[in-house]
């Protein structure tokens, strides 16, 4: 662990900012009814597989949605509801609707009336209420050029994300990538609406993202309900696709620390999950879907080189390292060490390594990605607006 980093945690010990907040389920505890019935978070964008799209919402209360697809004039096309063994979700106050073969292009808002009573034979529903209405962009898996922005180690600073958009303008993007630490860690769920998809609101009502777990995400009591707050193809936090030329590969480094370590109170088996990862990753690398793109680009939060000896690097490195120059990637991008380093190929490795910084001011970057069939340019951009490291092929 860098000294800048290890500096940093023990401040936010210090001061008690990790504190977890007070948890949805506390305030019900206080009465139901001194809650309004509203949307908390109410469209994020995931799991942008092909053409399909999973739209989430969360909302205050339990409740029964769905979501429209609206024409131009705003009126009904079509409704979507979460539907699976025959029961349209309910009673709930997390939703998922997933727009099969989705224009790239379209408007919506979601719907939802609070549940007042659940029972047997009788449903009483309450207040119905509607979102604002968003417009979505999605790309297309064969397009020709493709933009991502990727942050890391936001580690709950929420004006970073809003902050680190180049030039404040988020049209030229595609899609984005959370790679690792937007959070100290996950205690509930107010975690994370407040921390991460509220602030976040500016991009994931029209633009898909993909939160791609770093160690700190696999801390707190919330840590191992996690996973349902977003989209993962297989249910997996690693994946991989082919999205315009670019063949992307996200992998889930686990923690820094030995599995056996006293802070895991005997509860974690990372070493064996990094090495499932290892048997997937060799068959993606091989198949004709990686092989059909112009680039390989493999995001993953703890780095490989050029960071601490601790025993998450070395056995990421172990692990995965070999594969990366058998079938020689293009760039790995991570972060972890909250010091922004660029690293081209040399005699440790074939491709070229960036590392993003960390969530001080002046510390804090953001990995722009853009390429087109002929050509690949990853810049790392400081939240000054300096070019940090770039690479160009």
């Amino acid at each position: 662990m860098s000294i800048n980093r290890r500096k940093f945690l023990e401040t936010l010990t210090i001061a008690g900012i990790t504190l977890p907040n007070i948890s949805l389920a506390d305030e019900k505890n206080n009465g139901v009814d001194s809650v309004k019935f509203d949307f908390i978070v109410p469209a994020y964008l995931q799991n942008q597989i092909n053409s399909n799209i999973s739209i989430f919402s969360i909302v205050s209360k339990p409740a029964f949605a769905w979501l429209e697809i609206l024409d131009d004039n705003n009126q009904i096309k079509s409704k979507i509801y979460q539907s699976e063994d025959g029961m349209l979700e309910a009673n709930t106050d997390l939703f998922k609707f997933t727009i099969i073969d989705a224009p790239r292009i379209f408007k919506y808002r979601i719907v939802a009336k609070e549940v007042l009573k659940f029972e047997a034979y009788k449903i009483v529903y309450g207040e119905e209420i509607k979102s604002d209405i968003f417009s979505a962009k999605l790309a297309k898996k064969d397009q020709d050029q493709i933009s991502c922005l990727i942050y890391n180690d936001v580690h709950e600073v929420k004006n970073t994300y809003k902050d680190l958009v180049p030039h404040q303008d988020t049209d030229r993007y595609d899609f984005a990538i959370l790679n690792g630490d937007s959070f100290h860690y996950v205690s509930n769920q107010n975690d994370i609406t407040e921390k991460l998809l509220q602030p976040f609101s500016f991009f994931e009502t029209s633009k898909p993202f993909i939160m791609n777990r770093g160690n700190h995400e696999t801390r707190g009591s919330f840590s191992r309900i996690f996973k349902k707050y977003f989209g993962y193809p297989e249910n997996k936090f690693y994946q991989s696709f082919k999205l315009g030329p670019i063949y992307w590969i996200l992998l889930d480094s686990g923690e820094d620390k030995p599995d056996t370590h006293q802070v895991y109170g005997g509860t974690v088996d990372y070493d064996n999950y990094r090495k499932e990862q290892a048997v997937w990753l060799e068959q993606v690398l091989q198949s004709k879907e990686r092989k059909s793109a112009q680039h390989t680009v493999v995001v993953s939060h703890i780095p490989i080189f050029h960071a601490d000896d601790w025993h998450g690097t070395l056995h990421n490195r172990s692990t995965f390292h070999p594969l990366f120059q058998k079938y020689k990637i293009d760039a790995m991008i991570t972060g972890h060490t909250h010091q922004y380093g660029y690293h081209p190929p040399d005699q440790d490795h074939n491709y070229t390594l960036f590392i993003g910084g960390g969530p001080k001011t002046g510390e804090r970057t953001v990995i722009d990605v853009h390429a087109n069939k002929k050509s690949l340019d990853i810049k790392m951009i400081k939240d000054n607006g300096d070019i940090v490291g770039q690479l160009q092929k």
